[in-house]
């Protein structure tokens, strides 16, 4: 007789909840949620009733999903808010709309309680589908066009995570459109690890060398405590009385020939991609904020630069939050796009890394967690730690299933285009987002409305597109 898998996911609730989880809960606001968004637009008609039984399963694979934070003993927990018994295809983990519209969803509409931030709609889908013109599909098919939105929560998912459940999603829709079972070829996932999610890469007899480093990361870390970056919500331009859509979103396409020649750039240095497009970025901003004339060259610009720190062990854990944050300075009279610019700010995110002091930001929030007022104090306050947030989250799309014969074609070949932002704050940094597609890259900005207007962040997405547009061969001395 064969052993029937142990189901342990039902073991981990309550589940203590990790510092991590916890600044990103309590960074939530009523009209500026903590979460991260994503809108996919496909040039093909998808079937609602076969999405909606594939969202459900895909969230059924999820232990987070659906839920909320208990205080037991005057500490944090999660367990789930509902009752996550599966009843035919459905599941009560997450909510699925669809609309027949010419327009995009109606704008999300968060409750004012706090404690609903973290609960079912943390994990909840919108699709919309309508006839599209040629004009409508820049160079797509004409024909129908369905508009995917999703929205998950911070403080149970990073980017990586989010992505996760996409991918599952749009995989799961392919078999069932295939008439193939709904989870085959897709990967197993390990719900127990998420009892170690709060572990930081660091075994206990390393923190002893760990130690060492602290005073080497406390001194790098003054230059953030006492030097003011600039902040551009300062110049703000929307009109007093603006409705604030949450999320307002803005994405550009870089072509394959660009890319190419950034790869070609990369190659020419021995720096990352990432180093390039960072150093573009200072560069995009420097010329931006010139061109206002109102910043001192002389200013720092500050880019918050998060970094996953999922391990190989990580790679079949469910959607959670394993990310940290760094902070990159550089001044306005530097010299971007110079040689040494870009060996520099490699060099510099390669000693971060190999030195682990990019975990000095989770220490620090575990340790101001231990007096739990002090954290929600700190995170409370809306002052701006920063100009910008750059995020690379590599190709979120590339097919997540094993045998390729169960390839996902409804995402590889019909998606058109797409926007993956994490949060902002209100009033605080941009959050640009790069990823890649085929041989595409996309760019995203996600700006808060109420300081932005949406010519103005256009404006800031142009002017990064044009200098990763740019041959660096013609650059100007």
């Amino acid at each position: 007789m064969e052993n029937k898998p142990k189901d342990s996911t039902k073991e981990l609730f309550p589940l203590l909840m990790s510092s991590i989880e916890k600044f990103h809960w309590y960074d939530s606001l009523p009209n500026y949620p903590n979460f991260i968004f994503g809108r996919l637009e496909f040039t093909k008609r998808i079937d609602p009733s076969l999405a909606e039984t594939a969202w459900k399963l895909a969230l059924d694979r999820q232990p987070l999903a659906g839920v909320q934070p208990v205080k037991i003993k005057r500490r944090w927990y999660w367990k789930p808010s509902v009752d996550d018994k599966v009843v035919g295809n459905g599941s009560a983990k997450g909510s699925f709309n669809y609309q027949e519209s010419a327009s995009s969803p109606d704008p999300w509409c968060f409750e004012e309680c706090e404690s609903q931030l973290t609960i079912s709609s943390h994990l909840e889908i919108r699709v919309s589908g309508a006839e599209a013109s040629p004009s409508d599909t820049c160079g797509a098919p004409a024909g129908c066009l369905t508009s995917v939105y999703f929205a998950v929560h911070h403080a149970i998912s990073d980017g990586a995570g989010a992505i996760l459940v996409v991918n599952e999603w749009l995989a799961i829709y392919s078999n069932l459109e295939a008439g193939r079972a709904a989870t085959a070829g897709l990967q197993r996932l390990e719900p127990e690890r998420l009892r170690g999610r709060n572990h930081l890469g660091i075994l206990r007899w390393s923190y002893l060398k760990h130690l060492f480093k602290q005073p080497v990361a406390l001194f790098g870390a003054t230059k953030f405590l006492f030097r003011n970056s600039v902040d551009l919500s300062a110049q703000k331009d929307a009109a007093e009385g603006m409705a604030r859509l949450y999320p307002a979103i803005v994405g550009r396409w870089v072509d394959a020939d660009a890319v190419r020649g950034l790869n070609r750039e990369s190659c020419r240095l021995g720096v990352t991609l990432n180093s390039i497009m960072l150093g573009r970025l200072f560069e995009s901003l420097t010329k931006f904020l010139a061109r206002d004339g109102v910043i001192c060259r002389r200013d720092w610009v500050r880019v918050i630069l998060p970094i996953s720190i999922r391990g190989m062990s990580d790679r079949r854990m469910p959607a959670t939050n394993r990310t940290t944050i760094v902070q990159l300075d550089r001044r306005l009279d530097e010299k971007a796009l110079s040689d040494d610019f870009y060996s520099n700010l490699d060099r510099e995110i390669r000693i971060i890394r190999g030195w682990q002091l990019d975990k000095i930001f989770l220490i620090c929030i575990r340790l101001l967690s231990i007096v739990d007022p002090v954290l929600r104090h700190i995170v409370g306050s809306r002052k701006s730690r920063g100009t910008v947030v750059f995020t690379n989250l590599g190709e979120p799309f590339r097919k997540l299933i094993k045998s390729q014969s169960h390839r996902a074609e409804f995402s590889g070949s019909a998606m058109h285009q797409f926007d993956l932002v994490g949060p902002v704050r209100e009033g605080t940094p941009l959050n640009y987002t790069v990823a890649r597609h085929g041989e595409r890259i996309r760019v995203s900005l996600h700006y808060d409305a109420g300081v932005f207007s949406s010519n103005r962040a256009g404006d800031l997405l142009d002017s990064y597109v044009s200098e990763l547009l740019r041959d660096p061969l013609c650059s100007v001395d």
